[in-house]
């Protein structure tokens, strides 16, 4: 049962109206007016440092872990010194209909200030000026997107199971040892002791942030006059006192010791995606141990649901095309369950439970839940999985051990590594402690593309010559023309993409490194280089591809409408396309009805979403370009929100679909289309040979809940998921609505 505490904690998160916190950004602005002469990493060291030193800290009064992101609860602080937009958005930042944050008094006004300051001299003023005008041109007319220009490379998940038995101190010894043992006095060598002296600087500043929230529940216990509440912050206060700095001996140190790194993560960097690992694993022996000493399940369920509603609080300042985009502000911070162990057993236990539990008692938006699915799964685990699903909580979202550990064996991990896996980002897989994946390069559109290709490499809605001249297409006599003509415009805007990204995501070597997340990356502290210098030991840029359902459709309409059965010329549908099917319904019905759809197991359209796959795995997987940090690119099939305002920048398309209306959502069928069922809509994606797509496609399926009631509905669920992932899908995102 919830207990009262967090339900109070709870409604109070709830009820509060975001807001924006200024915490930050006068401090960066203070402390960068200051003279200095040192290498860029040591000072984002210091200033975070003194970040961590004079931010405005609280405690929540029915806390019992300590700290926030913000001054105060359900704060979103601003990096003005990240975002090159913020100038030309503060006013309507408070009036916006997507995620509006409000302002304290005279508070708009002096982030106005701060930020006039800083134009022109921002990390994103430092990106955009690596983007050439043609490239620039391809994201303004919905190609693509460039990622990693407004926010650090985010996707950072630590080594839990290490932290968890070492404490912070271990590794800043670790660093000590190094600079010690260093006879060499070259160039390399200043960047290495640098960099270790960055690492030190940045933990030994969180251990006394933590110090600070001891000596802050200190104070308050002694001005409490509750016992009850007396005990728990002085319970807080040694546990800050241990932890991070030192190995947790308790379930709830370890807790918090997870809560302070994650924490760090996101008030370091403008960046989000930072993954928790998973818990179930590395706390199960603290939670074990705390059984044996007699602490209740009640107890830790009240510290897991805490955590989840610290995650929950956590917000970022987004421009308002991207708030739209991603609306609700959601961060992608999984929590991974279930799976199996390094050996290849199960590895679901109490912990897994006691977690899925407290998703049934109480949903939150973050962290984002997710149970990895095997054969030789616990059944009643999995059952229990599926209970939470089927009270409408969406969470835990679904991903099959039996393909995403081949594709990770396919990306040069050990099989023990990659039975560890977990996600940065939608459904990016990953394993955590010896990884850098940066999930953002943005998304890449060939829906957009195949429209330039019927058009000759023009945008028919800008009327801009963007991509090459393949042809005209009233002209091609056969499908292998058209499909030709595709190919090659989608090579063409592949380069120009990964070029470009590469540029960008250079800088963040330069000006954005991700200190804290690499003092606890395998690789980082032994060769004394940060995750942005390469020092992963598997490193990895995600290229998101957009609706692959809008494609086969298309390419479906035109081969069965046009080339096999010949209800219309390629002329006639491309006046068709130019007019939105003004005044030819009945046409635009029959490219909807006549050619078959994809997420109905029709091996015609099927074959073409399979085509699609392959292509894209040659251009953005296996083209032998490498990232700015010396990373291979690998594919995930992901949209969130952007398949509306990609939408909104293409016309009329032959799968029938009118101009600038959304796109389909993620892997998932053009929403209307799949009309057979489930099965069916599964069964398409899977044929797509999801293989392709190294790091994962992510897939929604919506149930009435009146279909799944009693253990029948369970029995369905059950018999969904397995048949799905029996044909090698890799993620599922269940809703009962």
């Amino acid at each position: 049962m919830l207990s009262e505490r967090i339900k109070r904690l709870r409604d109070r998160q709830r009820s509060t109206t975001p807001t924006i916190c200024l915490d930050r950004a006068r401090l960066v602005t203070k402390y960068y007016q200051g003279v200095a002469t040192e290498p860029n990493t040591l000072r984002r060291a210091k200033f975070f440092k003194y970040f961590l030193e004079n931010r405005s800290i609280f405690i929540d009064p029915d806390s019992i872990l300590a700290g926030h992101m913000a001054s105060r609860l359900v704060g979103c602080p601003v990096f003005v010194d990240v975002l090159s937009w913020l100038s030309d958005e503060i006013d309507t930042a408070d009036t916006r209909p997507y995620d509006p944050y409000q302002f304290l008094p005279g508070e708009k006004d002096e982030l106005k200030a701060l930020a006039a300051q800083w134009k022109g001299h921002t990390f994103g003023d430092f990106t955009k000026a690596q983007i050439d005008e043609e490239s620039a041109l391809m994201e303004e007319l919905g190609v693509f997107t460039i990622g990693s220009r407004e926010k650090d490379t985010g996707s950072n998940a630590p080594d839990y199971y290490n932290l968890i038995n070492r404490g912070y101190r271990w590794y800043i010894d670790e660093c000590k040892a190094k600079i010690a043992a260093q006879t060499e006095t070259d160039i390399e060598a200043l960047n290495r002791k640098n960099n270790w002296e960055s690492f030190i600087i940045v933990m030994e500043a969180l251990i006394d942030h933590a110090h600070r929230y001891a000596d802050l529940a200190e104070k308050m216990a002694a001005e409490c006059d509750n016992e009850e509440r007396r005990q728990e912050l002085r319970t807080m206060a040694e546990n800050c006192r241990v932890v991070p700095e030192f190995a947790p001996k308790t379930f709830h140190q370890g807790v918090q010791l997870v809560w302070f790194t994650h924490l760090a993560f996101m008030l370091e960097g403008n960046g989000h995606n930072h993954c928790l690992g998973r818990f179930d694993q590395y706390m199960y022996p603290l939670y074990q141990a705390d059984l044996a000493r007699g602490v209740s399940e009640d107890f830790m369920s009240d510290l897991v649901n805490e955590l989840k509603l610290k995650v929950s609080e956590l917000k970022i300042y987004r421009p308002a095309m991207e708030a739209q985009s991603y609306a609700g502000c959601p961060l992608w911070m999984h929590m991974f369950l279930g799976g199996q162990l390094q050996n290849g057993k199960d590895a679901c236990n109490g912990l897994t439970d006691l977690v899925l539990r407290s998703i049934i008692e109480m949903p939150t938006k973050e962290p984002a839940m997710s149970f990895r699915y095997h054969n030789n799964i616990n059944r009643n685990t999995l059952r229990l999985a599926l209970e939470c699903i089927r009270k409408g909580n969406s969470h835990p979202a679904f991903f099959n051990d039996n393909i995403c550990i081949p594709n990770l064996l396919s990306m040069g991990y050990s099989v023990k590594e990659a039975r560890e896996y977990c996600v940065c980002g939608c459904v990016e897989n990953m394993v955590p402690g010896i990884t850098d994946e940066n999930a953002n390069v943005g998304f890449f559109n060939p829906y957009k593309i195949l429209e330039i290709t019927l058009n000759n490499g023009v945008d028919p809605v800008s009327k801009k010559q963007i991509g090459l001249q393949t042809g005209d297409v009233r002209t091609f006599t056969s499908m292998d023309q058209l499909t030709g003509a595709f190919r090659t415009q989608l090579h063409y805007f592949a380069q120009a993409w990964l070029k470009v990204f590469s540029r960008v995501v250079s800088c963040h070597a330069y000006l954005l490194p991700t200190l804290t997340a690499s003092c606890f990356t395998q690789g980082c502290i032994d060769k004394g280089k940060y995750l942005q210098q390469g020092a992963a030991p598997h490193s990895f840029s995600v290229c998101a591809v957009t609706s692959p359902a809008n494609v086969a459709d298309s390419l479906a309409a035109i081969d069965v409408c046009v080339f096999r059965d010949k209800y219309m010329t390629m002329s006639e549908l491309m006046d068709l396309l130019a007019c939105d099917f003004e005044g030819h319904e009945n046409m635009r019905q029959l490219l909807l009805n006549r050619a078959p759809k994809y997420g109905n197991n029709d091996p015609i359209v099927d074959d073409y979403a399979r085509e699609l796959a392959d292509w894209l795995s040659d251009e953005l997987q296996y083209n032998g370009l490498d990232d700015g940090h010396g990373a291979r690119y690998t594919i995930v099939v992901s949209t969130q929100s952007y398949n509306v305002t990609l939408g909104e920048q293409i016309g009329a398309m032959p799968d029938g679909r009118h101009a600038f209306t959304p796109q389909a959502d993620n892997a998932s069928p053009m929403s209307g289309r799949d009309t057979n069922g489930p099965t069916a809509a599964l069964s398409s994606i899977a044929h797509s040979d999801l293989f392709m797509y190294q790091t994962g496609a992510l897939v929604n399926q919506r149930f009435d809940p009146a279909l799944l009631k009693g253990e029948k509905g369970l029995d369905i669920l059950e018999s969904i998921l397995r048949g799905y992932f029996e044909q090698y899908g890799e993620h599922v995102q269940i809703n009962v609505v």
